[in-house]
């Protein structure tokens, strides 16, 4: 597996919400020993810190200053953390934010401050100076396609609007927030339909993403699926 231009081995998965992203890529990333970057948890760790420490209101995200980007992920406050044992976690000044991340009103945050091109910048950068200390895998929705454009290996999962609206359910529940089948769709739905549209870096599928469906895929097959088509593994 050959090294690209940050200097790492990199493999990108991306994919809509729910589609499994996140799941597959830490059990990827733990079968070959490499160190998981979830780009997602990025983006809502300076959603959330924007909020809470800069005092932003949602009304007042389109006017985030470039310093205000630059306080929340200078890297004296800010660092993104991946183990085995605690898996992914965002430290803000010695606090682990991680918990706090999966709040819906931080993911209404994230998707309103990811069309930001001075916040996807930032987020580009950080993404690239990770890679640089470690092979990766990684998970969102421009990371085969815009980030790293030159992975080793790129992958597109996806599943049916049903099939990922009941894990966007399951997954929301673990976090309080109950949806109902129809709320679930209409939110997948809505969400897809922003990401494919947005101006800047919309989802797609990268140049030379090998794509996998898992509506009818356990997690291990798609794994499996994915460790035979990365050659020397």
């Amino acid at each position: 597996m050959k090294k690209n231009e940050i200097g790492a081995k990199i493999i990108t998965i991306d994919g809509p919400v729910a589609s499994g992203k996140s799941t597959v890529s830490r059990i990827l990333a733990h079968k070959l020993g490499y160190y998981y970057l979830c780009s997602g948890l990025l983006y809502r760790a300076l959603s959330y810190i924007i909020i809470h420490d800069r005092e932003y209101t949602v009304a007042t995200l389109n006017e985030i200053t470039q310093k205000d980007i630059d306080y929340c992920i200078n890297p004296t406050r800010f660092s993104y953390q991946y183990d085995d044992q605690h898996q992914e976690r965002i430290i803000f000044c010695n606090n682990d934010i991680t918990p706090y991340l999966k709040d819906r009103s931080i993911d209404q945050v994230a998707s309103i401050i990811s069309v930001n091109i001075n916040v996807r910048h930032a987020i580009t950068q950080l993404q690239h100076a990770i890679a640089a200390q470690h092979n990766v895998v990684t998970d969102g929705r421009d990371v085969g396609s815009v980030v790293f454009p030159h992975a080793a290996y790129k992958f597109f999962i996806t599943a049916s609007i049903a099939i990922r609206a009941q894990r966007w359910q399951k997954d929301q529940e673990k976090y309080g927030n109950h949806f109902s089948t129809q709320e679930a769709i209409a939110a997948i739905t809505d969400r897809d339909e922003r990401d494919k549209t947005r101006d800047i870096a919309p989802l797609i599928v990268p140049n030379n993403a090998i794509i996998i469906d898992t509506s009818d895929l356990t997690i291990e097959q798609t794994v499996e699926k994915m460790l035979r088509s990365i050659k020397n593994y």
